[in-house]
């Protein structure tokens, strides 16, 4: 009898271990009880999951955990598939891992035995976004061939790859949207969008949090791959509009960042256009390379990846009427670049001709695209884990030509955004370390305490690509943001060092450790602990918890302690203090949310719930009711479109009890809530109703004529601080985020007799900068904006109106302005 191997015993044992693997595999059809991608069939998560544990109890090629909950408390799962032998020595191939993705301090031996005996590490996962609904089943017929087919790629691939796959990256959402569309499917809403967001606080934008880490789903993955797994390539699994191409398969379009290494780029590339050949060889048309999704954008799970030297591939399919099927004639296609006629092209090989278009069709498509990655891996692995390692070591080598390291000083006085910025660093693998002494960079000292990211780490690219100033190509179009530089919008000091830094440092591993230096406001430390930073955002929790516990607060708005609050009691409530502002109570804030899931609203839930800022959501019927003083003393409008607010979801696209805006009645309350002392806060679009609705004597100026061809598309740029009660203590200068944002100017008296709209104060509380403008991203045209308001306040009755240009919390991103909102909220 030929002896055992020690792989094959292993795969025996595991076998008596787990009696369950005996049983027969049932294939995704078997277990749905129809065709995988069937018309008008969406299974839930439940289904799904359910799916995955019987694999896992079936197939010795499958291992399933669950590495925590979800926002909504579901279980967060991830399949690991590989030969048995593989699976057996996962910390092996793990250890190998991490020697591939950060060589430093490593012997020869130790590279050379990763590049041997290491597995390549390949990430799939499906359906982000949950309305993309293809990619979940396509998941489940994937993992089914990868542990069970003895066919190629499958066969091989259970050798040379380990594959980590999310059954879906929002299991929330894929519940809420079959949820929905088994309610609607065969009736005439069939296909409309949901009521709410299909990712909690956020929607769509969870494909924007992975640099900020806000969302448990975010967290979750990027802990597997940059603390766990340290993959070699990640596949992000995309749908899109069906108008044009079938899919879209890199190489990406142009621009292309500068910190993301050219071996990367290159082995995207190699995979896209190998996949090209092998679809085209299985007949499937429609495929474009080059359009629409650049290299340049970092916040995506696709993009982020990439600055850690992972091969983070996009692939978007043209989608259905989510599993409903939808007809397409050759007439109604349009070219995937935007211009020019429907036809074969370099980048364009063969369009699909037309006709009906299925859930199916894209699994197809989907599964051909898995099919050829894997057989990228299989003809050379040890290739693809070279190329990392080299990515790697060039990075570090670059670094020796770059800024050195980059500093937070001590002087910061936000800590919890410090302390968010350092979380979200650790998070996506970056080290960080503190300086135990006294040192000296670039000729200027700095304290003990000070937080140091050194560049000569792999991911110092990484961290460059944040903390640099983005310079957006002045002839390109962006796919998403052009500058996203995270300290200035933060609002956390940071500092480029040049020269070779000399310091004793300390590598620490939690943000609580790295802030435990910082030197915050000196006055608090005079003071008898009562008084508190307004430029904490931490001081905003507690203004909240000290209010809803009945203890007030008095914010100084001028002299010596402006920028204060100090919690009142027995001995200080009766004290008159000049330029202070007492707050007695905490303010009834309502929250109003359109039925329409909007993600500005979802990521000011977020930011209220992040700093335990209590609120209610409002709705149309709510504000229709009137009476609003009865239950809000704020009322807030986030970034909703003038129509919208007005009209609503229209009849017939939609169940009666969520069609309709606010139309007259619920115009006239907003007013009448103003006017007997209600708060009223908006930004973004809504200030356009609020000042139609409110006939406030301003004009949007790039509305105006002379604003043909002012451009700023996701950008950071200046804003100034105008004194004001509502503004003491804020720093001069403030960086914000302007995306489609709105600046005004007063209406001259000519326009206000022309419009017929009375004299009225309205006051300037910020401004956009009136020269040097844009920090990082990009902006055509800047004097359209330069000097204008971009956050203004009016009285009306007894009340009060607040107009913020910008979204002051965008995607979480912009602690800075969250400032901004919380004073508008709180400070009378």
């Amino acid at each position: 009898m030929r002896q055992l191997t020690c792989w094959t015993f292993l795969a025996v044992l595991c076998l008596l271990v787990h009696p369950g693997w005996g049983q027969q595999v049932i294939s995704p059809a078997e277990h749905l009880g129809h065709p995988v991608g069937a018309d008008f069939k969406l299974p839930g998560w439940t289904i799904v999951s359910d799916y995955y544990r019987h694999l896992a109890k079936a197939s010795p090629n499958v291992r399933l955990e669950s590495v925590g909950k979800t926002t909504e408390g579901r279980d967060f799962l991830v399949a690991t598939i590989s030969s048995a032998e593989n699976l057996a020595r996962l910390d092996e191939i793990k250890r190998h891992a991490h020697v591939i993705a950060d060589p430093r301090n490593r012997s020869e031996d130790e590279r050379q035995q990763a590049l041997a005996n290491g597995r390549v590490v390949v990430f799939i996962t499906p359906t982000m976004h949950s309305t993309e609904v293809a990619a979940t089943q396509m998941g489940m017929e994937f993992a089914w061939l990868l542990a069970t087919s003895n066919e190629e790629p499958w066969k091989t691939a259970r050798q040379t790859t380990v594959v980590v796959i999310t059954p879906t990256l929002n299991p929330d959402g894929l519940d809420h949207v079959s949820e929905w569309y088994h309610k609607t499917v065969h009736t005439p809403y069939e296909g409309a969008s949901l009521p709410k967001l299909y990712q909690y606080y956020v929607g769509h934008d969870n494909n924007r949090d992975w640099f900020m880490l806000t969302q448990a789903e975010t967290r979750h993955l990027s802990k597997l791959i940059y603390q766990e797994w340290l993959p070699q390539i990640l596949w992000d699994v995309h749908q899109q509009g069906n108008a044009e191409e079938r899919m879209f398969i890199p190489p990406f379009k142009d621009p292309l960042n500068p910190n993301i290494e050219s071996l990367t780029v290159a082995g995207v590339n190699l995979l896209g256009n190998r996949a090209i050949l092998d679809m085209t060889r299985d007949g499937l048309t429609g495929i474009v390379i080059g359009v629409s999704y650049d290299n340049w954008y970092s916040g995506g799970n696709r993009n982020v990846p990439t600055r850690h030297h992972i091969l983070g591939i996009l692939t978007e399919a043209a989608s259905t009427n989510l599993a409903s099927p939808v007809f397409q004639p050759a007439s109604t296609l349009k070219s995937p670049f935007g211009k020019g006629k429907y036809e074969r092209s370099n980048q364009f090989l063969s369009p699909w001709p037309g006709g009906w278009w299925r859930v199916r069709d894209i699994i197809d498509y989907e599964l051909a695209f898995g099919r050829s990655l894997l057989g990228s891996v299989n003809r050379e692995p040890r290739m693809w884990l070279t190329n990392a390692m080299q990515a790697a070591e060039r990075s570090i080598e670059r670094a020796k030509s770059g800024p050195q390291a980059w500093l937070i000083t001590t002087d910061n006085q936000d800590k919890s955004a410090v302390r968010r910025l350092i979380d979200a660093l650790l998070g996506t693998g970056v080290e960080v370390h503190v300086s135990r002494e006294p040192f000296t960079a670039d000729g200027r000292s700095y304290a003990a305490g000070t937080i140091v990211l050194r560049s000569d780490q792999p991911y110092g690219n990484y961290v460059k690509d944040l903390f640099e100033l983005q310079k957006f190509p002045p002839d390109e179009r962006p796919y998403d943001t052009c500058g996203w530089t995270l300290p200035l919008l933060m609002g956390v000091r940071r500092v480029e060092v040049i020269a070779p830094l000399e310091a004793r440092l300390e590598q620490v591993r939690t943000a609580e450790t790295a802030i435990a230096g910082l030197a915050g406001d000196s006055r608090t430390a005079k003071s008898d602990g009562k008084l508190l930073v307004a430029a904490d955002g931490d001081t905003w929790t507690a203004i909240a918890a000290g209010l809803k516990s009945q203890q007030g607060v008095r914010f100084f708005a001028e002299g010596p302690q402006a920028g204060l609050f100090q919690r009142l009691d027995a001995t200080t409530k009766d004290e008159k203090v000049a330029g202070a502002i007492s707050i007695e109570r905490l303010p009834r804030i309502g929250v109003y949310a359109p039925w329409t899931g909007n993600m500005d609203e979802g990521w000011l839930r977020w930011t209220l719930d992040h700093f335990r800022i209590p609120f209610t959501t409002v709705r149309n019927e709510t504000l229709r009711s009137g009476n609003l003083r009865e239950l809000y003393d704020v009322l807030v409008i986030p970034d909703v479109a003038s129509r919208s607010l007005e009209q609503g979801r229209e009849t017939g696209s939609a169940p009666n009890e969520l069609v309709g805006g606010l139309a007259l009645e619920g115009a006239l309350a907003v007013e009448t809530f103003v006017r007997e002392g209600g708060r009223l806060v908006a930004w973004g679009d809504a200030c356009s109703w609020v000042v139609d609705q409110f006939r406030l004597p301003l004009v949007e100026v790039t509305d105006e004529a002379a604003a043909r061809g002012f451009l700023c598309p996701g950008s950071v740029v200046r804003g100034v601080v105008e004194p004001h009660s509502h503004t003491a203590g804020l720093p001069h200068d403030v960086a914000l985020f302007f995306d489609s944002s709105k600046g005004w100017r007063e209406m001259s008296r000519a326009e206000l007799e022309k419009v017929e709209r009375p004299t009225r104060q309205v006051r300037t509380l910020l401004r956009y900068a009136p020269n040097r403008l844009l920090l990082s991203g990009k902006i055509d045209k800047p004097e359209v904006v330069e000097g204008k308001s971009a956050w203004v306040v009016a009285g009306h009755g007894q009340g009060s109106i607040h107009l913020i240009g910008f979204s002051p919390h965008f995607r979480g991103w912009t602690q800075q302005t969250m400032h901004l909102l919380f004073r508008a909220l709180f400070i009378p």
